[in-house]
């Protein structure tokens, strides 16, 4: 129904069933909106004619339209973006103002239904229940990039909601309570903290990364005590290295390694700073997680098209595909007693319109676990959300 190069969405019927409002947006624009650096951009509302196909644009200007609804009397009305954004229509003066998740009216037009984030504070308290479909396993929603403590009654994670953006690390009881700033750096961001097994350390990624976007970057491997002191840099500030994992014995880290194009899994020795390259077969790799009970890394490369999780050991032997997904997977965790590995996957498709979410540009993305072996694959969200970077809470003695 409508044209090929640009978005178009959230359809909805008019009365008489004979046309549809949507709103549409250019490739460009779309960009825009939903990177996470969250630039604004610009959509437009329009109809269609069913029948005969003619289109019309119905509204004009900058800023960002959604969610477009028929009203009585052929009035359309929608949502604005913004700051100070709120219900508009083409006909009178506009409405409320505030944020509007896909509004519906009444047949006379004269209420509304929506939905709205009544807690938008981020990171989310770290003890919130989330649903999952296998009852084997519990969720609970934490900020992004959460380790926990060898003893299971503290955690790390990162203050903001998405990598690509400036993060500092968040130190915090697992109940969420007792929240403070463990480190920050004005300059240089700390991404994806990593506690140590003997729990005196935590290592990170600090500096710049997603050089895609943000043009030549570079980023350490680094290392601080639980107190946040003692900030001791372990790379040579010469790459774009992330994603710390820590070794059983607490002496090795496994991280990702990359230049230009290319990422490899590099074996640190943080006592004497040995460092060995893993041959994976691959030259993108990332997401290193060491097993907690034996010398098994499991990772994502790319392999036959896309991202899966492969494992590897140490030395660079015993390389094993784990999953064979036509859709990418990533971000995985072992289980504390090394029987499970969680990931995210992608292999369940688009589950809503990737313009609507606007602090989110991958509106995929659900988790996963399975055995070590990648044997026995359980699904355990389903739901429109983007779900990733996931930990196994350790299990404690009863």
């Amino acid at each position: 129904m409508t044209k090929a190069n640009a978005f178009a969405g959230s359809p909805t019927w008019s009365r008489d069933g004979k046309r549809l409002v949507f709103y549409e947006a250019s490739l460009d624009e779309v960009f825009n909106i939903v990177v996470p650096d969250r630039r604004r951009g610009t959509t437009q509302i329009a109809t269609i004619d069913v029948a005969s196909g003619e289109r019309s644009v119905v509204t004009s200007g900058a800023g960002e339209k959604w969610s477009p609804r028929w009203l009585p009397e052929d009035c359309i009305a929608y949502v604005s973006g913004g700051p100070d954004g709120g219900i508009e229509f083409t006909k009178g003066p506009a409405g409320a103002r505030g944020a509007f998740g896909n509004p519906n009216w009444s047949a006379d037009g004269r209420r509304m239904v929506f939905h709205r984030d009544v807690d938008p504070d981020w990171p989310p308290p770290p003890f919130r229940e989330w649903h999952g479909r296998d009852p084997r396993f519990r969720l609970i929603r934490t900020g992004v990039f959460p380790s926990y403590s060898p003893s299971g009654d503290r955690l790390v994670c990162n203050n903001q909601p998405a990598a690509i953006l400036h993060n500092s690390i968040l130190m915090m009881n697992a109940d969420g309570s007792k929240r403070s700033v463990l480190f920050e750096n004005a300059e240089k961001s700390a991404v994806a903290p990593a506690w140590s097994p003997k729990g005196d350390k935590i290592a990170f990624g600090f500096g710049r990364f997603f050089q895609t976007l943000h043009g030549p970057a570079v980023a350490d491997i680094a290392v601080i005590g639980t107190d946040g002191r003692g900030l001791r840099v372990l790379t040579d500030g010469k790459g774009n290295y992330g994603f710390p994992s820590w070794a059983p014995d607490g002496q090795r880290l496994v991280y990702r390694s990359s230049h230009g194009k290319t990422s490899k899994l590099i074996v640190l020795n943080t006592a004497t700073s040995a460092a060995k390259e893993l041959d994976t077969g691959s030259d993108r790799n990332n997401f290193p997680a060491w097993s907690p009970t034996e010398d098994l890394i499991a990772f994502t490369g790319y392999v036959g098209g896309d991202y899966e999780i492969c494992t590897i050991r140490p030395d660079g032997t015993g390389f094993k595909r784990l999953t064979h997904s036509p859709g990418n997977d990533a971000h995985c965790a072992w289980s504390s007693d090394g029987k499970w590995i969680a990931f995210a996957s992608a292999r369940g498709g688009f589950m809503d319109e990737a313009a609507l979410h606007p602090y989110n540009g991958q509106p995929y993305g659900q988790i996963h676990v399975m055995r070590a072996d990648g044997s026995d694959v359980r699904r355990l969200t389903d739901d429109q959300f983007e779900h990733g970077t996931v930990a196994f809470v350790p299990l404690t003695p009863r």
